[in-house]
Order: C-alpha cells, then sequence, then structure tokens
C-alpha cells in the first residue's frame, strides 16, 4: 500500500513546466473557498476543486481567474499570492423590458435549437465520483476519456436511445472499501453509471406554474439571475434553486437545483432507505467555434438515510458525482470500452501512474488525501477495492 500511495502523491514539483502555482482561491468576502473557478490562458487551464484549490503549468505567464458572478482577475504566475480573493458582482435594479407578451423561461426555450448542439459531437471528459459513509470518505473514483453524445440537451418530445451516448475510458484510479458493515448488515452503497451522471446534468427544467420566480440582474444589465422556489400544494416538495441567463442571446449559462424531501422510507429486504437531500449544480459555455452551449462543469449530490428494520442502527451516505467537460467538438475517434449502465466503481481499467502525476483537471481535497493515507490501516477490517496494483 505504501507504494500506491508514493503514486498517488508525488510531489507536483516533479513535473517540468517554465511556470506553475499551487493556490487557493477563496470568496473575498466570506473567505470561504471558491469550487469551479476557471484557472487559465491562452495555452492551458483547470479548475479550482471543493478546497477551492488549483494546480497549473504552463509556458505562458498569463493566469486568469473567472467564475460566472465574480469579478475576472488577470495576473502573472510573479506577481500571484498564493490566495487569490474573488469579489462578487453586485446585482442591479431591473431597468430592462423583455417582452410584453412572453417570459423570460418561454424566450429561453424559442432559443434552445439556436443556443445548443442537437446533433452529434465529441468532447472529452472527467469524472470524479465519492462516497461518504456518516460523513467520512469510504470511496474516491476518477475517470478520463472521450465521449460522443447524441445531442446536448433533451427536449420533452426527444426519445431517449441506447447510443446517447458513448464512452471510451482511457484512464482511471479508484480506491475505496468494498462493503460497509454495520451490526451484521453488509451495505453496498451504488454508485451512479455513467450514464446516469449525464442524464442527470442535461436535466435542467422546471415547471414555471409551480415555482415562485424573482429576477435579479447584474453584468450591466446583461444577464439575470432567476431565483425559484417552489409554491404548490405538495408538501411533500421543497425544490429551489437558480438560473442564470445571459439576456443576449437567452442562453442559460447556470442552473442550481435543491431538494429536501420529506418522503417516506422504501423498503429493500432488511433494510429501508429515503432520499432526505438532493442538489445539482451546471455550468454551461459558449464554444467560440461552433456558437453553441456545451457544459463545462456539472455537479450531482444526495445524501440516503438507511435503517434496519428493526430500527436499531441508522446511517447516512453523501454521495457526489463532478463532471469536467473540455475538448469539444474536436474530430476524433471514439471507441466504446465500457459498460456506460454500470456502477461506475465496478468498472474496471488499469492505472496509469504518468498519466495522473501529470493531470490537473481536478485536484484531490485534503479530506481525500488523508483517506488515502489511511486507508491501507483499514485492510484487515475491510475489503479494498482498488486499481494500484
Amino acid at each position: 500500500m505504501k507504494k500506491i500511495l508514493f503514486l498517488l502523491l508525488l510531489p507536483f514539483t516533479l513535473i517540468n513546466a517554465q511556470n506553475q502555482k499551487l493556490g487557493v482561491v477563496l470568496d473575498g468576502e466570506s473567505k470561504k473557498p471558491i469550487e469551479f473557478v476557471d484557472v487559465y490562458n491562452t495555452n492551458d487551464n483547470t479548475v479550482t476543486n471543493q478546497n477551492g484549490k488549483y494546480f497549473l503549468l504552463s509556458n505562458n505567464d498569463s493566469i486568469s481567474f473567472y467564475k460566472l458572478g465574480y469579478e475576472e482577475i488577470k495576473t502573472t504566475f510573479n506577481q500571484l499570492p498564493d490566495t487569490l480573493l474573488l469579489f462578487s458582482k453586485p446585482f442591479e435594479l431591473a431597468e430592462v423590458v423583455l417582452s410584453n407578451e412572453d417570459s423570460l423561461l418561454d424566450l429561453i426555450k424559442k432559443a434552445f435549437s439556436e443556443n445548443y448542439p442537437n446533433t452529434n459531437f465529441n468532447e472529452k471528459f472527467f469524472i470524479r465520483s465519492l462516497l461518504r459513509y456518516d460523513g467520512d470518505i469510504t470511496r474516491i473514483q476518477d475517470i478520463q476519456g472521450k465521449l460522443n453524445r447524441r445531442t446536448l440537451l433533451y427536449g420533452k418530445d426527444m426519445e431517449l436511445k441506447k447510443k446517447d451516448f458513448i464512452f471510451q475510458v482511457q484512464n482511471m484510479r479508484k480506491i475505496g472499501l468494498e462493503e460497509i458493515t454495520e451490526n451484521e448488515t453488509d451495505i453496498y452503497f451504488k454508485f451512479r453509471s455513467l450514464r446516469a451522471i449525464l442524464m442527470e446534468t442535461v436535466q435542467i427544467g422546471i415547471n414555471s406554474k409551480n415555482f415562485e420566480i424573482e429576477e435579479k440582474y447584474f453584468d450591466n444589465q446583461s444577464k439575470v439571475r432567476l431565483e425559484f422556489k417552489y409554491n404548490g400544494e405538495n408538501q411533500k416538495i421543497n425544490n429551489q434553486g437558480y438560473y442564470i441567463i445571459n439576456l443576449e442571446d437567452k442562453a442559460i449559462l447556470e442552473f442550481y437545483l435543491k431538494i429536501e424531501p420529506n418522503s417516506d422510507f422504501i423498503q429493500k429486504k432488511d433494510i429501508k432507505y429515503k432520499l432526505n437531500f438532493y442538489e445539482k449544480n451546471v455550468i454551461f459555455k459558449k464554444d467560440t467555434k461552433s456558437g453553441k452551449y456545451v457544459i463545462k462543469n456539472g455537479k450531482i449530490r444526495s445524501i440516503v438515510e438507511v435503517k434496519n428494520n428493526e430500527e436499531t442502527f441508522q446511517t447516512f451516505f453523501d454521495s457526489e458525482d463532478i463532471l469536467k467537460s473540455y475538448g469539444h467538438f474536436l474530430d476524433m475517434k471514439i471507441k466504446k470500452n465500457v459498460n456506460e449502465n454500470k456502477d461506475v466503481f465496478k468498472l474496471d481499467f488499469p492505472y496509469n501512474k504518468d498519466f495522473w502525476h501529470a493531470q490537473n483537471q481536478l485536484l484531490l481535497t485534503d479530506e481525500m488525501l488523508e483517506f488515502i493515507e489511511t486507508v491501507g490501516k483499514m485492510n484487515e477490517e475491510f475489503d479494498i477495492n482498488s486499481n494500484f496494483k
């Protein structure tokens, strides 16, 4: 196991590049870490993780930081501090008249076909799946590869097909506990499949008739944050979230949804479970060559409560999937080599230490590094599932 840990924690300083920076980005007011900040220049790019940390190596001396709703910062590697503060943009009083007849959501639907690709296209992807058991990490999996999509977003009348997604996995690393044993009950929490992760990130519609909507403008009223909250009769639904819309072309730039259901337990053999919390965040960007909007980052999180029938124990599983898409519309061959409907933690693929030493798509968080360092001590108690062999 010590050999495995060395491969994972190899210092970034061993990578040869002219400029490299390991830093953190915080909110200027709250001083909390900001996730999904784009860190980039004309040659290279990465994104911050949940700790707000990033690592970028580049032969270009310039470096920029951008997240929707924050002031962009452009600087150089030499002038960049280890901790960077980003300040949010203020909301403005509404002076924009969109239409006398159509709501903003109606205008978004009308511009749908113009803003998003509706034919086959390729991209590269990076997916991180994470599982916590009662607050502690029990599994980590990173997958990198190539993907062909039949379309990006799905309308009400679009039929799902088997070949909506074609995945070619190129790199994978995973480590975690196979099962959790509690009071002689073996519990395996099933990860989402690759297909399920992609499908959840493209489902971003709400029924506006059942929601209260408030408009907040910013960026000189070129963008609006549409905040929505469920106001229907179903007392078991507590949904809220927001869209961020580009008013110039009526395209969705970001979608966030939080659900706190008041649901009943579902029985399954000797246990019962229910969903306590669900949230989803999807961020889009406009591809400069095609002029179409594509998904840049996505995040799905759910918390499930589990009990046995006698209710002698209670436990919580916190599942998280992060998607980073890049290299859109590349002309590349994609050969399916993975079952996209299978639990991602059940997928097998060789570990490539050279790739993972150099990757900077998404740094491991401090919590993940701590888990990796200590997981070797669990060999006598738990079955370890890892491809570091």
